[in-house]
């Protein structure tokens, strides 16, 4: 008898969701560009961004020694801008991450401590979401004056009650399975479930709404900053160098396009990080993909 040779196909790999995700890919990639500028700002500048040079001033893009041109008092814009990228960087992160730390403690303190502290932690977010961010930002300029640490502890104040309802929501989904009926059953205590089951399973909605917050940070700052509540010089960021370019419009368009550039850039790089992160992490968008 012959043997019959059969070839069997060969099986293909299946290739990762995250690399097929084009959003995901292009917001990592402005993300990773943003950080690095950010951290090299901290180690080199090509000048010192608060040092005037008259004899430089309103320089061109494309000059001999300023690649991005100067400002009205000769300051080179590509250092301002790498420094307005590290307070970028600092006060947006900064306000997201104790953002995540207060929204998510209380978020599921909301979620598995019962109707009391339900209620309790769910009007008081309700009182904080009345009041506008802005009005935060000018009692806290008026009480401490502003700069970056007012900046911060208005974003704190803004973002705290939305995510600790976006918390929130995710946690109760998770109370209603029955892995979480079953803990309860073997007698585990709340505090158990919250840190064993109930966190792991809204990770990933931590990590999409503080990349979605962080970008809103940004971008708050930047209007902040802006309306002259926010960072001031000797710090930079690029909300005040936008203040500084509006008188100059009209001289030199590219003194507000940089930082307005910067601004749209990394915004929405961290907004499409956020968006694949979603697509990614969430295991209902997982299950209808395969």
């Amino acid at each position: 008898m012959s043997a019959i040779a059969t070839n069997k196909p060969a099986k293909s790999r299946r290739r990762p969701r995250w690399l097929s995700n084009t959003a995901l890919l292009l917001g990592i990639v402005i993300s990773v560009a943003f950080l690095a500028i950010a951290l090299l700002s901290a180690f080199y500048l090509p000048h010192n961004p608060n040092v005037p040079r008259i004899p430089d001033r309103l320089l061109p893009a494309g000059s001999p020694g300023y690649v991005l041109g100067t400002d009205v008092l000769g300051r080179d814009i590509l250092s301002q801008l790498m420094v307005g990228a590290r307070t970028s960087l600092l006060v947006g992160a900064g306000g997201a991450l104790i953002s995540l730390i207060i929204g998510t403690v209380a978020g599921l303190s909301a979620a598995a401590f019962g109707r009391i502290a339900d209620e309790t932690i769910s009007r008081g977010a309700d009182i904080l979401l009345s009041i506008p961010g802005i009005v935060t930002a000018l009692v806290l300029a008026a009480t401490i004056g502003s700069g970056a640490l007012t900046t911060v502890l208005a974003l704190s104040a803004f973002f705290t009650p939305s995510f600790t309802r976006v918390i929130r929501s995710a946690a109760m989904s998770v109370l209603q399975e029955d892995f979480i009926t079953a803990a309860r059953l073997y007698g585990r205590p709340t505090w158990f479930i919250l840190l064993r089951h109930i966190l792991p399973n809204v990770a990933g909605v931590i990590i999409v709404q503080f990349t979605l917050f962080f970008a809103a940070g940004i971008l708050t700052e930047a209007g902040l900053s802006y309306l002259g509540v926010g960072v001031t010089r000797p710090s930079i960021s690029w909300g005040m160098m936008l203040n500084e370019a509006q008188q100059q419009v009209g001289i030199s368009s590219p003194l507000a396009m940089w930082p307005g550039l910067a601004i749209v850039t990394v915004v929405l790089g961290l907004n499409l990080l956020g968006d694949g992160l979603r697509d990614v992490l969430d295991p209902r968008l997982s299950r209808r993909g395969a």
